[in-house]
């Protein structure tokens, strides 16, 4: 029972906290999966190739 306070309590923080909040909003935008699958800046940005995108996400992670 203790796993289950803890989990309730992370979960609870997680949605009091504005930072979370904004972000769960970001990325459940329907417009969002286009722009992070390019890893676009947003709307007017140009597309970016599934191989660059592969590439920056290579960089990235290293």
């Amino acid at each position: 029972m203790n796993d289950v306070a803890a989990a309730r309590t992370t979960a609870m923080s997680a949605l009091n906290n504005d930072r979370f909040r904004v972000m769960l909003e970001q990325i459940t935008d329907p417009g969002a999966s286009g722009t992070l699958m390019t890893m676009g800046g947003g709307a007017g940005s140009t597309s970016t190739d599934f191989k660059t995108a592969l590439s920056r996400y290579a960089e990235n992670s290293e």
